[in-house]
């Protein structure tokens, strides 16, 4: 297990648990696709940083901890953009080719089970938002949070274009 100098690998986990399990709480189709992964145990190795981070699953809810001591199901390994790449491959549709530094190895059922999951999420933003300011000012924050959310995916897509550009052509490291 990796001992870690700082604090900010159980901060990274603990955020990440946090609002993965509220996300996954408002979407009522959740706990069905989650069903498929209860009890497995997926390391996540965050490459050039030295952070591992493992997600283990219930049927309601995720645990995300920077050590355990269950064998792993399967193992996903990359660079932050790789994985961050991968984790939107809508808008990044190049991240399985070969230079995309992306390694699964293990059970492929649980890769494909955790992709279902959080591609088939849907979470109810308006009722929570509804319920906090009223029907209308409710539907137009999730309106508004809709169109900052494509903007920051359009943002995303850019600068990680931008940012492989640059290290191809002008650095030559990829």
């Amino acid at each position: 297990m990796p001992e870690y100098r700082t604090p900010l690998p159980g901060i990274l986990a603990a955020v990440l648990e946090g609002g993965l399990n509220r996300i996954l709480a408002l979407d009522e189709g959740s706990p069905e696709r989650l069903k498929h992964l209860s009890g497995r145990v997926l390391p996540l190795d965050i490459e050039g940083i030295g952070i591992t981070l493992f997600f283990s699953f219930t049927e309601r809810r995720v645990s995300v901890g920077t050590n355990s001591t269950a064998e792993p199901d399967t193992v996903i390994s990359g660079s932050p953009t790789a994985l961050f790449s991968m984790a939107v491959p809508d808008d990044a549709p190049g991240w399985g080719i070969g230079d995309s530094r992306v390694n699964i190895s293990g059970d492929a059922n649980l890769a494909r089970d955790l992709e279902q999951v959080f591609r088939k999420l849907d979470p109810d933003w308006e009722g929570q938002l509804a319920t906090l300011f009223g029907d209308v000012l409710g539907f137009q924050v999730a309106s508004g949070l809709r169109q900052g959310a494509d903007f920051l995916r359009e943002s995303a897509r850019k600068t990680s274009e931008m940012a492989g550009s640059y290290l191809r052509d002008e650095s030559s490291l990829l």
